[in-house]
C-alpha cells in the first residue's frame, strides 16, 4: 500500500477564478497530466516522466511484453544512436533528414538519434548473416526512447521530441511468410487494445517514407487527433478520410468524419532495407537472398496521453482500468469526527490490507490527509480518476459497518453503493477480475462521438 501524502506528485493548483492565457496548452491530456503532477516539461518537446505516469508506462510496457512474448517475439535492445551512413544507404537520410536529430562525435563520425530502427536491424542481420532459411521467420522487439526533431512540438506527449515506443522487426524468407507474421502481430495488437478497452480502429494506410507493400494504422478516436477518419454509423466500417469516397464502401450508407490519434502502425517492408544493407539469408539451394522484412510500432507515451484524451474530460483524468497509476483509493473519515473515533486510522489500514489481497497488490492508495473533509478528498480523487474509490463515511459507524463504493465514469462516478465489509471485498474482487472500464466506454461510444 501507498499513502497519498508520500507520493511525489507536484500538483499545480489553479485559483477558481483565474483566467488562463497559456496558449501552449493545446489539449486536455497535456493540461491534466501537467496540472495533476504526472509530467513536467523541461524544454520544447521534452518531458520528465514523474512517478504516477511512470507507473502507467510500466503497466503498458508489461501488457505489451506479454502480448509480444505470447506470439514468439524475442526482446532485445538496439543503441539509440545509429550511424548516419546506414540512413544514407537506404535513402532515408535524404528523404526525412530534417526530422532527424543528428550528432557528431569527436572523430567526426555522424550519427542519428533514431526515431525508428529499420536500418539498425537490417545492419545487425547483415553483420551476423547470412542466416539459414531454417532460422526464419524471426521476430525481435524492443521498447525504448526514440527521438524526432519535431518542427513544432505540441499536445504534450502526443507530439514530443522524445517518446517511448515499441518497435518490432520481422525477418522472413518470402512474402507469404511475412504475411503470416504480419497477421500474428496484428492479432496481438487487437488483443492488447481489447485489454485496454479503448475505441481503436485498424485502417489501411499508405507506407509513406517507410516504404513497403502493406501498411495499417491503429487509430484512437479523440477530438485532439490530427488524423481524420470516416466512420460508417450503420456497419462501423472505418477508413482514412483521404481514401474515402463519401459513402461507406461496405454498405453504401453515409459516413461521419471524426478526429483520431495514431497510436500504432504496422508495415510489410519487403527488401528495401535488407537489399540496401546486405542482410541476406541462404535459400535451400544455397543462393544468398535478401531477407523479406516487416516492422511494427506502438507509441507507448502517446498511448498514455491518447487514453486520457479518449476517456477523460476537461477537468478530470480517466484511465483504462488495466493501466491506472493506482486502481483503488480508500478515503478514511475526517480526523476527530464520530466515524474517526469509532474506527480510526487503524481500521482504514486493515481494510486496505484486505483489499490488496483480491488482486490489488501494490495498487491500493490510502488517503491519509485526515484533516481534510471527505468531500474535498473525493473531489481530488475524482480529478485523478482512480477506477475504484472506497469511502469510510457515516455508515461506517453502523452495525455492521458499511462502506461507500464508487466506480469511475467518463464524467464523475457512479452513485455510491453501500456494502458491508465482506460484501465490499467480494464486489471489489469481482470488479478487479472482470474490469469496470465498460462504465466509462458507454459514455464515449464511437457512434455517440461521431453523432455529436
Amino acid at each position: 500500500m501507498r499513502y497519498l501524502s508520500q507520493i511525489f506528485q507536484p500538483v499545480i493548483t489553479i485559483p477558481r477564478d483565474a483566467v488562463i492565457k497559456n496558449t501552449e496548452i493545446t489539449c486536455k491530456s497535456q493540461k491534466l497530466l501537467l496540472e495533476c503532477g504526472l509530467v513536467r516539461p523541461t524544454s520544447a518537446g521534452f518531458f520528465t516522466i514523474l512517478p504516477l505516469a511512470r507507473r502507467v508506462l510500466n503497466k503498458l510496457e508489461s501488457l505489451v511484453h506479454h502480448c509480444m512474448e505470447e506470439i514468439g517475439a524475442q526482446r532485445m535492445s538496439l543503441p539509440s544512436l545509429t550511424a548516419a551512413k546506414l540512413w544514407e544507404r537506404t535513402g532515408r537520410l535524404q528523404d526525412i533528414g530534417v526530422e532527424l536529430l543528428k550528432v557528431e562525435d569527436r572523430h567526426g563520425k555522424k550519427y542519428v538519434l533514431s526515431p525508428t530502427h529499420e536500418e539498425a536491424m537490417a545492419d545487425l542481420l547483415a553483420d551476423i548473416g547470412p542466416l539459414s532459411y531454417k532460422q526464419l521467420p524471426l521476430l525481435l522487439y524492443q521498447i525504448s526512447n526514440k527521438f524526432r526533431d519535431e518542427p513544432r512540438p505540441k499536445h504534450g506527449l502526443l507530439r514530443s521530441r522524445e517518446f517511448s515506443m515499441l518497435d518490432a522487426y520481422g525477418a522472413h524468407t518470402t512474402p507469404a511468410c511475412a504475411s503470416e507474421t504480419y497477421d500474428r502481430v496484428n492479432n496481438a495488437y487487437t488483443k492488447l487494445f481489447d485489454t485496454l478497452k479503448l475505441p481503436i480502429h485498424r485502417v489501411a494506410a499508405p507506407s509513406g517514407a517507410m516504404g513497403g507493400t502493406l501498411s495499417h494504422e491503429w487509430q484512437l478516436v479523440a477530438d485532439a487527433g490530427e488524423d481524420i477518419l470516416e466512420v460508417c454509423l450503420k456497419c462501423d466500417n472505418v477508413v482514412r478520410a483521404d481514401t474515402a469516397s463519401g459513402v461507406c464502401d461496405k454498405c453504401g450508407s453515409e459516413t461521419k468524419r471524426v478526429n483520431s490519434i495514431e497510436v500504432g502502425h504496422t508495415f510489410v517492408l519487403g527488401e528495401r532495407y535488407s537489399a540496401a544493407l546486405g542482410a541476406h539469408y541462404t535459400a535451400p539451394d544455397a543462393t544468398p537472398t535478401p531477407i523479406y522484412m516487416s516492422c511494427y510500432g506502438i507509441g507507448i507515451t502517446r498511448l498514455l496521453a491518447a487514453s486520457v484524451e479518449a476517456l477523460g474530460n476537461d477537468k478530470a483524468l480517466r484511465w483504462p482500468d488495466a493501466i491506472a497509476p493506482y486502481r483503488l483509493l480508500i478515503i478514511g473519515p475526517k480526523e476527530g469526527s464520530k466515524e474517526w473515533l469509532v474506527g480510526g486510522w487503524e481500521e482504514v489500514q486493515r481494510l486496505g490490507q484486505e483489499l490488496e489481497q483480491v488482486g490489488l497488490e501494490g495498487d491500493v492508495v490510502l488517503d491519509d490527509k485526515h484533516t481534510h473533509t471527505i468531500g474535498r478528498r473525493m473531489k481530488a480523487a475524482d480529478r485523478m480518476g482512480y477506477p475504484i474509490i472506497v469511502v469510510c463515511g457515516r455508515s461506517a459507524t453502523e452495525n455492521p459497518p458499511k462502506y461507500e463504493l464508487y466506480t469511475s465514469r467518463a464524467i464523475g462516478y457512479t452513485a455510491p453503493v453501500l456494502l458491508t465489509r465482506s460484501e465490499l471485498i467480494t464486489e471489489v474482487a469481482r470488479i478487479v477480475r472482470n474490469g469496470n472500464i465498460e462504465i466509462q466506454l458507454k459514455d464515449i461510444d464511437v457512434k455517440q462521438v461521431v453523432g455529436n
